[in-house]
């Protein structure tokens, strides 16, 4: 689940930001669970400071509805609205549009966006069912409609994807993410989506998307993480950066990639999330630098791609970047011609030295007279 958030600076501008739920949500005890036909319950699950996200369920004898999402966020919250005018908390809702089967668990792996006054929440990889009987999921499922027009489908392991026209590589940007305490997020790199999917005709695509000046930039520092959100008006990117505290490294540990619409694809939208990256390592304190593209595949269907990157996640003093540390592939590309260098300077030497074996020996086949 991840959520976009419309609010008003402390300049009177409006600003959006882009974060996912975190792992460590918990259900509150405000939580209610409905028993007969007519009950209804209530899933609430609060995270950070002063947030939470809320499902009302309601049901019939055959069919149970969750009628409203709400979403409740603190704007006093520095962490994620470092720079709100307000710091009080707001709520927004809307109607989900989920409903399923009495004793059946709704599934839908498709992406689903529910749009409110100042909240926009995405929903996707669901897994729910309100009034269990047991204490677990039930085995029969509802399927989501749009997940009916996906699952129909099978991959074809013949066709050739349709290549697009390759786009230039991305202009090299400049990004900073900042708390009152300072910057925790230093970078300058090119991005570029790379993905793979299944058109509505049955047929492997590729789009290729970069990345350009135009994205709305924002984030969010924490003592052990880092967040820098790029949104424009098709794509919602997420690069999470975490602090390994034993090894003193920091690296890019997850991204998350939300792109809407996406006419082409089966489903009108792609979302894909992973969590468990280890890219982009610099000892705290260094940058991670590399000159050479790098291709970070997130999942089987998308890699990000990164061209002329530097990056420092948070020890960064006075907003600049500390040593460099290079890249493998650039100390690689350094290598090949020392090596080359060497092997010509070596070749050089065996010439050398046999054309002087062989000029005394020349000299030895004659005597003086």
């Amino acid at each position: 689940m991840n959520f976009s958030i419309k609010y008003e600076t402390v300049e009177e501008k409006e600003k959006l930001i882009f974060f996912p739920i975190p792992e460590d949500a918990v259900v509150s005890g405000n939580s209610t669970c409905g028993k007969g036909s007519s009950e209804s319950s209530l899933l609430v699950v609060t995270f950070g400071t002063g947030h939470s996200v809320s499902f009302s369920f309601s049901r019939n004898s055959s069919v149970y509805y969750a009628e409203k999402l709400g979403v409740a966020y603190n704007l006093g919250d520095k962490h994620i609205f470092p720079d709100a005018r307000r710091n009080d908390v707001s709520f927004s809702s809307e109607s989900t549009g989920i409903n399923a089967q009495v004793n059946t668990t709704y599934v839908c792996m498709t992406a689903q966006e529910i749009q409110m006054a100042n909240a926009t929440v995405v929903i996707s990889a669901a897994r729910i069912e309100a009034y269990v009987p047991g204490s677990d999921y039930s085995k029969e499922e509802t399927v989501c409609e749009a997940d009916k027009t996906t699952s129909t489908t099978t991959v074809p392991t013949t066709v050739t994807p349709t290549q697009p026209p390759t786009p230039k590589d991305p202009v090299s940007i400049k990004y900073n993410v900042t708390s009152s305490n300072g910057t925790c997020l230093l970078a300058q790199m090119g991005l570029q989506l790379n993905l793979t999917y299944i058109t509505k005709y049955n047929k492997t695509g590729v789009e290729i998307i970069n990345i350009d000046s135009n994205a709305t930039a924002s984030g969010f520092c924490e003592s052990t993480s880092v967040g820098l959100s790029l949104k424009s008006e098709r794509t919602s990117l997420w690069l999470f950066f975490s602090m390994n505290e034993t090894s003193k490294k920091s690296y890019l540990s997850g991204v998350s990639v939300h792109i809407n619409p996406f006419p082409e694809a089966q489903g009108g939208a792609l979302n894909v999330t992973n969590t468990s990256l280890n890219y982009l390592q610099a000892t705290l304190g260094k940058s991670f630098k590399c000159s050479s593209k790098q291709i970070l595949q997130v999942s089987p269907v998308f890699a990000l791609d990164v061209f002329k990157a530097q990056v420092q996640a948070f020890t960064v003093q006075n907003g600049k970047f500390g040593e460099a540390e290079e890249c493998l592939l650039d100390q690689n590309n350094m290598l090949i011609p020392i090596i080359v260098g060497a092997a010509l300077a070596g070749l050089v030497l065996i010439v050398l030295i046999a054309y002087l074996i062989g000029r005394k020996r020349s000299h030895a086949g004659y005597q003086t007279i």
